[in-house]
């Protein structure tokens, strides 16, 4: 181990580096790595392990899932902008009360605790130029609670929120939690120059928490300036799904990183090194 949290800096050489050893990740998705097909449809995801903690992200409902295509590091997961998986504990039997979810097996990922601390996302997708869709609701919160009768359905919660999401064709942001819902920024442009199309792309959000708190947007290692205003008083963001059943990804995703508060500057470059050595980014 190199160390925990943000212990672990520059100093480190590049191929002395895993994600796991920072304590401050919170979920690792590799599409090369734990994908589970569908026992029927060959190439369907149900399920997609991470390589953090203990939780799968999973879906049951036909034409809700994801596809996946590729081999070795171009693996890649295919979302449609209506596919959407759950965190669920690992193992997690997806056909048992499929659709009312099972919640005592729910699991989230808790960003910006209390308020404070921030977080750091890291994406690595690919977004097809001909796509008309332009927001991409990457992680969200899976905010329903059981309704007390098995199979019957769910009712919306409203003590938790969470999004992170990019706009593609519009240069937008979006960083949201309980007080702050969804709040978007632009980064200077509307023809979507900032975000590479029909290319693998690295997107890294960082945001500071607390009161006002920075966003920050970098685009394959480089800062973007966001010029709508960059600060947002988010409070605790939490996460529960991959995408959206409206509005959600729509493009592929080869690789996520989410740590639970703000990255030092150091620990930042490792993971975007990582990233872009890994998937030939420059």
């Amino acid at each position: 181990m190199l160390g925990l949290g943000n212990s672990v800096t520059g100093g480190a050489a590049l191929s002395d580096f895993v994600v796991s050893d920072l304590s401050e990740v919170i979920t690792w998705l590799k599409a090369d790595t734990g994908v589970t097909e569908t026992s029927t449809d060959s190439g369907v995801v149900a399920r997609w392990r991470d390589n953090v903690g203990t939780t799968d992200w999973i879906s049951s409902t036909s034409g809700r899932q994801p596809s996946v295509s590729g081999t070795g590091v171009n693996t890649k997961l295919s979302f449609d902008g209506g596919d959407r998986l759950y965190q669920k504990e690992y193992d997690w039997n997806t056909t048992d009360d499929a659709f009312d979810f099972d919640f005592p097996h729910d699991v989230f990922d808790v960003m910006n605790a209390g308020g404070n601390g921030g977080l750091t996302f890291f994406v690595v997708m690919e977004v097809d130029s001909s796509l008309g869709q332009t927001v991409h609701s990457i992680l969200t919160e899976a905010h329903f609670v059981d309704d007390g009768t098995p199979g019957s359905g769910f009712t919306a919660r409203t003590d938790i929120s969470g999004t992170i999401a990019l706009y593609t064709k519009a240069d937008f942001v979006n960083v949201g939690g309980i007080n702050a819902g969804s709040v978007a920024f632009n980064s200077g442009t509307s023809s979507g120059t900032e975000f590479p199309l029909d290319a693998k792309f690295l997107a890294t959000i960082e945001y500071a928490g607390g009161t006002n708190g920075e966003i920050t947007l970098r685009v394959n290692g480089v800062n973007k300036t966001l010029t709508n205003g960059n600060t947002v008083t988010a409070g605790v963001i939490t996460i529960g799904s991959l995408g959206l059943n409206t509005n959600g990804i729509k493009g592929d995703l080869y690789e996520l990183i989410n740590c639970s508060s703000k990255l030092s500057s150091s620990n930042r470059d490792l993971v975007e090194n990582y990233l872009m050595t890994r998937h030939s980014i420059s």
